[in-house]
């Protein structure tokens, strides 16, 4: 009987340990819904404000929604930018308090980083930054989503990156033109490329043709990369960015996209 007993509570025990065990923080996020034809804007801000408040009056002149994962550093170092940000109805979200590489790091390391943001965050704008949380460098693995889901966050990540950081405006994006195919004569009849197009080929342009806007090739490139859904990175202190966000914005919308909020296109 006494066998008996023990067996018993041993399944038992093993069925509860099965019904209530805690659950696996959930995937990544890395794109919204396929639904709908929205994309979401989202800037990583670090330390540096160049050009942050001329990035604020493009968004708030063409009404686009935009996600802001901001470090702990940036939010004291600049709190006033942080209250505009969330006073003109941006998500303000947590990555981080000194943007280090999280991955393989202690608990303790975790916790710690993402509770000293949220307080800076709580001081600057009176708002939470949960529910996301987006890792420095994109960097993740599963400790650190357990983690961090523990304390009230899911992991966001990227779609698209526009390599706004890098030097030349134009270099992650391949030309918008399709490679020239046919004979000669075709190629010879200027039909079908463009002023860039000729210029790769080593032959002269029109003389009225005009040098393709380095700006508008760059936003057609990355919107030809767009799908419904996707979550397009972005980041402040960078001149590129304040380049490519008009073009940008337009040719997003002319391609048939709404710009929405994070929280709206994927929850």
């Amino acid at each position: 009987m006494k066998r008996l007993f023990f067996l018993l509570v041993l399944l038992v025990g093993s069925g509860c340990a099965t019904v209530f065990a805690p659950a696996d923080a959930p995937p990544t996020i890395t794109r919204g819904h396929w639904t709908g034809e929205q994309v979401m804007f989202t800037f990583d801000a670090r330390e540096s404000d160049l050009g942050a408040a001329e990035l604020l009056d493009k968004l708030r002149y063409y009404r686009v929604p935009a996600a802001f994962f901001v470090t702990g550093q940036f939010v004291e170092q600049h709190p006033e930018l942080t209250r505009r940000i969330a006073a003109e109805g941006h998500e303000v979200y947590n990555h981080s308090y000194s943007n280090p590489l999280l991955r393989h790091a202690p608990e303790a390391r975790i916790v710690e980083q993402l509770r000293r943001t949220e307080a800076a965050i709580m001081r600057a704008t009176g708002r939470t930054s949960k529910p996301f949380f987006r890792a420095a460098y994109g960097e993740v693995d599963e400790n650190l989503r357990r983690v961090a889901f523990r304390e009230g966050y899911r992991v966001v990540r990227w779609t698209v990156t526009t390599d706004d950081w890098k030097n030349e405006l134009a270099a992650p994006a391949p030309l918008a033109t399709a490679p020239v195919t046919g004979s000669s004569n075709q190629r010879d009849s200027g039909q079908g490329f463009d002023w860039t197009a000729k210029q790769k080929l080593g032959q002269m342009p029109d003389k009225d043709a005009k040098p393709v806007d380095p700006r508008q090739l760059y936003a057609t490139n990355l919107v030809a990369r767009f799908q419904s859904g996707s979550i397009v990175l972005f980041h402040l202190g960078y001149t590129n960015t304040l380049q490519i966000i008009e073009p940008l914005i337009k040719v997003t919308r002319g391609a048939g996209y709404h710009i929405v909020p994070l929280r709206t296109g994927v929850e």
